[in-house]
């Protein structure tokens, strides 16, 4: 060990001359470790929220999505699904006509939003990871069906088990035939029976499916769609495929990957990193109080600075000795919050000790999830404020030290 380092070393173990410096410094220790393993914790948290988040629109939120750049729906003729199935990276497409309608069940009525989806739609969305009844059929021996998103059950009294094969009236404006001043019979209308019923969350409580079919005929909209939905292969690249189908489609259409078309994605990677900001500001003040202790630290040994500058020791050694206990009690605090951030996260991630006394989510603990990136940036971070803030302290100090010692001595 090198000459610094080893008596900083025995300054940070041994006892000091006032025993309230050693309170201090133990206090400054500690409080310098509680923001650490706060911020590891409090990322953790958001990994955990970000993955259940994933997982819950997954179900719903295809990988990737074309649209119209214009308007609500496409001519199936301008849009080359074949092309679409062999771009590298697409495992699965499926042809999806969604719009807004009004569903009536004995004498009750919600509005929704009907998604008619072809054969394919089960391979590219794991909708029925979600379902609480029944099954996700929209089309049985020809004959329509109706798969209904809790919300929509409820309002329309059919939310339990025993309403499956219950008929739902479903109607919509006839575009062909829709006046606003004659606007009676101005619609379209179709029974169908509801073979399930899943469950999302609130902004999808009110989403039905049935077959293409169904909706095109009671949207009026033969031979169109309003979306093509894409699952790509594991390992594919998301941005990757992305563009190169929009090179296939061309400017009339925009492809979006799942985290462009919800922005719930963004807005929580946003809450992530603006936490972590925030928390570097709280590690960055709570590293101030090393200040006061290196201050104390070097006052009381100035009687042993005297004697290492007696021995023939030079000025930026006796820095680096206290330089590098400053870093010694850094790296200590460092441990030891990361050691309680990464230890209190994987009790939680594992054994979910703190529970959440709600229905209204899937999980019933507190979702997190540790991440060795964000572990390694916080101790990045966190070396650089230490580091800069114990330079500039034993710096001005032992200037300050050395001047008001020579004073002393003239006197």
């Amino acid at each position: 060990m090198k000459l610094q380092y080893a008596i900083a070393a025995r300054y940070v173990r041994s006892p000091k001359s006032h025993s309230v410096i050693n309170i201090i410094s133990g206090v400054s220790m500690v409080a310098m470790a509680i923001p650490v393993a706060a911020i590891i914790l409090l990322l953790s948290i958001f990994n955990g929220l970000e993955s259940m988040t994933y997982d819950l629109y997954r179900a719903i939120n295809a990988d990737l999505k074309i649209t119209p750049s214009q308007g609500t729906t496409i001519a199936l003729e301008r849009l080359d699904t074949t092309a679409l199935g062999q771009v590298p990276g697409v495992e699965a497409y499926t042809l999806v006509l969604e719009q807004s309608a009004l569903a009536e069940a004995d004498g009750r009525q919600t509005i929704v939003s009907l998604k008619g989806v072809d054969s394919n739609f089960s391979r590219v969305i794991a909708i029925k990871e979600k379902l609480y009844w029944g099954t996700f059929t929209t089309s049985l021996d020809d004959k329509e069906c109706i798969v209904v998103a809790h919300g929509a059950a409820h309002d329309l009294g059919l939310l339990s088990q025993s309403s499956l094969g219950e008929h739902i009236s479903l109607y919509a404006i006839n575009r062909k035939r829709f006046s606003s001043l004659l606007p009676v019979g101005g619609y379209s209308r179709s029974d169908m029976p509801m073979t399930g019923i899943f469950a999302i969350d609130q902004d999808n409580s009110h989403q039905l499916y049935t077959s293409l079919r169904a909706a095109q005929r009671l949207f009026n909209y033969p031979d169109r769609i309003s979306s093509v939905e894409l699952k790509l292969q594991s390992g594919a690249d998301a941005d990757a495929v992305s563009k190169q189908l929009q090179r296939v489609c061309g400017e009339e259409f925009s492809v979006k990957t799942r985290f462009q078309s919800n922005s719930i994605y963004r807005l929580m990677a946003l809450e992530k990193w603006g936490v972590f900001f925030i928390a570097m500001v709280v590690m960055a003040v709570a590293s101030l109080s090393i200040v006061g202790t290196l201050v104390m630290v070097i006052i009381d040994k100035r009687d042993d600075i005297e004697t290492l500058r007696t021995l023939g020791a030079s000025h930026p050694l006796i820095e680096r000795i206290f330089l590098g206990e400053g870093n010694l009690m850094a790296l200590i605090s460092l441990t030891i919050g990361v050691v309680l951030g990464v230890v209190l996260a994987l009790v939680q991630q594992h054994f979910g000790l703190i529970r959440l006394n709600t229905v209204t989510l899937m999980v019933d603990a507190y979702p997190i999830e540790l991440q060795l990136v964000d572990v390694l940036l916080t101790i990045v971070v966190y070396a650089i404020i230490a580091w800069g803030i114990i330079r500039l302290t034993v710096r001005k100090t032992l200037k300050q030290t050395v001047k008001s010692s020579f004073n002393e001595t003239n006197i």
